[in-house]
């Protein structure tokens, strides 16, 4: 009798040890957010702004032919811009970029030594970003002050 109580002690044990390393195993990790924001932001050019605005209403200079590409990853990269209207270079000129905070809702710009953050709002077929440009070195007056520019 004893025997079979062992016997069966160890087969408990031994089912036990079986069902315990069975588990789970097929659970993927839930995606970074930052890496798809990320893929969203670099996956093409952002080009023709549907909205280019100052604080003070339409902005100045002619944007139809403004375009904007990211690469990078979620640890950042670099951007290149075409078709800014002359003098407005403290707006936009080629740089550098990274997230700016763990929700992606801020990206911050490097630019001829000026770094800037934007509020941005990314998603695979919209990009919106608002920035203020503080102090304005080029020639055109109306730089400063609250940039808004949509992509969609």
């Amino acid at each position: 009798m004893k025997r079979l109580s062992n016997l069966l002690a160890a087969l408990v044990f031994a089912s036990l040890v079986i069902f315990m390393s069975c588990g789970g195993g097929g659970d993927d990790p839930a995606p970074d957010p930052l890496e798809e924001l990320a893929a969203d932001l670099t996956v093409s050019g952002w080009a023709q702004p549907s909205t280019v605005q100052t604080d003070d209403g339409t902005a100045d200079g002619d944007w139809s032919n403004f375009s904007i590409s990211f690469s990078g990853t979620k640890d950042g990269g670099s951007y290149t811009v075409s078709g800014v209207p002359d003098g407005f270079s403290d707006v936009w000129a080629n740089g550098t970029w990274s997230f700016g905070n763990s929700s992606g809702s801020v990206i911050t710009k490097v630019q001829n030594g000026v770094t800037t953050d934007m509020t941005a709002s990314v998603s695979e077929n919209s990009l919106s970003l608002e920035f203020d440009v503080q102090e304005s070195t080029a020639r055109t007056s109306g730089i400063t002050g609250e940039w808004t520019f949509v992509f969609n």
